[in-house]
């Protein structure tokens, strides 16, 4: 399974970066909403804010559970 993994995350990760790249400048080309690059530096600014708290709510469980294991 590792090596299977290992053979196929560096593709789909190559083939996102891609697909990405190519919808921000089909987005500055069309005059979206914004420019291409704008709307990937909000899309990763929610996504590392929705990280975060995922973390943080992953923490508050953990200490939720040692709190009630004791």
């Amino acid at each position: 399974m590792y090596k299977e993994l290992k053979r196929v995350i560096p593709t789909a990760a190559g083939f996102g970066g891609a697909i990405l790249g190519l919808f921000s400048v089909a987005a500055d080309l069309s005059g979206a909403i914004g420019s291409g690059m704008g709307i990937l530096v909000a899309v990763t600014i929610i996504y590392n804010d929705w990280e975060i708290e995922e973390e943080e709510d992953d923490q508050c469980m953990m200490a939720s559970e040692r709190q009630f294991s004791t």
